[in-house]
């Protein structure tokens, strides 16, 4: 299994996978919403440029397919007097289909985290469902108010790690 950053000829990839994953799970039947992947594909031509997103991929008859994503999107804040803009990341759409090898969320999610570290970006937040924040939480993220958790992933400008328990989403 490899994970790497999905960049803008993988659309069809994406879109592939997004559908089995949502067809799999039930949310919708197979062939429904034939509209689907032309709208993805303008969404990704519009939006790849603020957001990161990960592939994993699996061999399948020596071929590399798709077995899971996960999507970033950067913001950068408002700047506001004494406080200078930052940047950071809402991590959204985890997606891993059920046949997928073990560990694909974790190193999906372990991609993520590093960029976010090594592009400045200050935090991670997210909305997990209830199934899955024990994993988020085992991840390192923090609770933030009543449905968001928040990874803090340092303070880029000066080198400081996170403090323990910080969390906040300034």
């Amino acid at each position: 299994m490899r994970v790497r950053r999905a960049g803008a000829p993988d659309a069809d990839s994406v879109a592939v996978l997004r559908r089995a994953w949502t067809e799999q799970r039930g949310g919708l039947a197979a062939g429904a919403d034939p509209g689907f992947e032309h709208g993805f594909a303008t969404w990704w031509r519009a939006e790849l440029g603020h957001h990161a997103v990960w592939l994993a991929e699996a061999r399948n008859d020596g071929d590399w397919a798709p077995v899971g994503s996960l999507d970033v999107a950067e913001v950068a804040a408002m700047p506001a007097p004494g406080r200078p803009g930052e940047r950071w990341g809402y991590v959204g759409s985890l997606v891993a289909l059920p046949g997928a090898p073990r560990g694909v969320p974790r190193r999906l999610l372990t991609a993520a985290v590093v960029h976010a570290r090594d592009h400045g970006l200050v935090r991670l937040v997210l909305r997990p469902s209830a199934a899955g924040a024990a994993f988020y939480r085992a991840a390192g993220f923090a609770p933030a108010g009543d449905e968001m958790m928040v990874l803090a992933t340092g303070d880029a400008r000066a080198g400081v790690a996170p403090v323990a328990g910080s969390g906040g989403t300034g």
